[in-house]
């Protein structure tokens, strides 16, 4: 979308229970569109390791290169995407996922058409939930 992030997503209590805030789309999105895209401050594996036993990453993400980025502290929406599958009996499921886009920015594509109103659910991935489930 060429449009700010802002003009059509906005952040409101989580439908998961215990899930603090989450991701809502204020439009219909299509599938394969991409949604959000990634940002925050690339880490060194030093910065990495400090953060992550400080219990600090929450909201790391692993890039293609090996690189952490980490948006615990900077303006980001994709930030807020929980993940329906890492609750067990939540009754809702993930609607988009974790990708690369055309400029290879770690970004949240739509798996399926995504109605206005609707939370935006993705995978974290097994190694997440092991150490934070």
């Amino acid at each position: 979308m060429d449009v700010p992030e802002s003009d059509y997503l906005y952040i409101s209590p989580s439908q998961l229970t215990s899930s603090g805030n989450g991701l809502y789309t204020a439009i219909n999105i299509y599938k394969d569109e991409v949604i959000a895209v990634f940002k925050g401050e690339v880490l060194t594996q030093r910065q990495a390791v400090n953060r992550a036993v400080k219990g600090n990453d929450r909201y790391f993400i692993n890039l293609p290169d090996g690189t952490i980025l980490d948006s615990r502290k900077v303006k980001c929406f994709a930030k807020y995407a929980n993940d329906a599958t890492g609750f067990a009996h939540s009754g809702f499921k993930n609607n988009s996922e974790i990708s690369l886009d055309e400029n290879s920015e770690v970004c949240i594509v739509a798996i399926r058409n995504v109605e206005a109103g609707e939370e935006l659910f993705c995978s974290y991935g097994k190694r997440y939930w092991q150490k934070h489930g």
